[in-house]
């Protein structure tokens, strides 16, 4: 080869080696998604914040999703985490505690962002890696609609032991029942099996935590509840009225709207570290009036007109 030529050729050689090795600047964004099972409060999260997330790139950047639906136990939530590490997403948003806290036990880099968790704040889920939002219902507002209904000595309350927020639910409410001499009957809900429980549960009221699991099986646990005459008060939307007979909760679509902009902001560079946990305390009360004739139960007038919205 003329010698004139060779470098020429070792500059083109480098240069085409420069440009093959270059990373696409047009690569889709991965974002990987923990929600567990099928909960409708979660979906109604994620639909936000899908929407909104298409909304703040409107096509200036493509983003996959890659969506992990894990059975609420701890085998499959850090399953979930582990297979979107394998993936190497770009970013991990978790839907709920127990999700959360799967994501950031793995320590890896990847920037994780949380949504729908009970008092952020007070959850296992500070990492410089990871932020976001929640929510908090006033849970002594439950306990005094209650009591505006029916004399309660005796109130059942629904938690899974596996799913740290909704232990704190249900020592938050316990504490509350303490103080007006109410006696409190823990039902912990870890399998299909324990719903069993609720056959004898004597109570004269129960309160169903925020639990993924028991939502799962929350028709199963309202007939159960229902051949006793026992009125149920939930913190997540009983959207398929399936016989919750008051519902105090957070409208989880906002939820979904700030877990976008904050993964927005960091795909575009913010570390989680930078971007505040928020907590949403803004609540629907909604009473279902045909559940109550079922029981028995009669809504005062001065009762009704605090709900939101009613089920006739």
């Amino acid at each position: 080869m003329n010698t004139f030529h060779r470098p020429l050729l070792i500059v083109l050689l480098c240069t085409l080696f420069i440009l093959g090795a270059a990373p696409d600047s047009h690569a889709a964004k991965k974002i990987g998604v923990i929600m567990t099972g099928d909960i409708p409060y979660y979906n109604a999260i994620h639909n936000s914040f899908i929407a909104e997330l298409n909304r703040k790139f409107a096509g200036t950047e493509k983003i996959e999703i890659i969506l992990q639906r894990p059975f609420p136990n701890p085998i499959s939530w850090s399953n979930a985490a582990r297979k979107l590490i394998a993936f190497e997403v770009d970013l991990i948003v978790t839907y709920g505690s127990p999700a959360t806290e799967a994501a950031i036990f793995e320590k890896s880099r990847i920037p994780i962002v949380y949504a729908g968790i009970y008092e952020p704040e007070q959850a296992p889920v500070k990492s410089r890696n990871a932020t976001g939002c929640g929510f908090k219902v006033p849970l002594s507002s439950i306990l005094r609609y209650f009591k505006r209904l029916k004399t309660i000595d005796t109130m059942g309350i629904i938690f899974s032991s596996i799913e740290e927020d909704t232990v704190r639910q249900y020592e938050t409410m316990q504490n509350l029942a303490a103080q007006q001499n109410i006696k409190i009957k823990k039902i912990d809900i870890r399998s299909p099996n324990d719903i069993e429980k609720l056959k004898t549960v004597n109570s004269d009221a129960v309160f169903l935590t925020g639990s993924s699991l028991a939502h799962l099986w929350l028709e199963d646990i309202i007939r159960l509840l229902d051949n006793q005459s026992i009125p149920v008060a939930d913190i997540l939307p009983d959207i398929s009225e399936a016989g919750v007979l008051m519902t105090l909760y957070q409208p989880s679509a906002s939820q979904g709207v700030m877990a976008a902009e904050m993964a927005w902001q960091i795909l575009l560079g913010t570390k989680p570290s930078g971007i505040a946990v928020y907590t949403f305390r803004d609540t629907e009360l909604v009473f279902n009036k045909a559940e109550a004739k079922n029981l028995g139960i009669n809504f005062p007038i001065q009762l009704l007109i605090e709900a939101t919205r009613i089920i006739e």
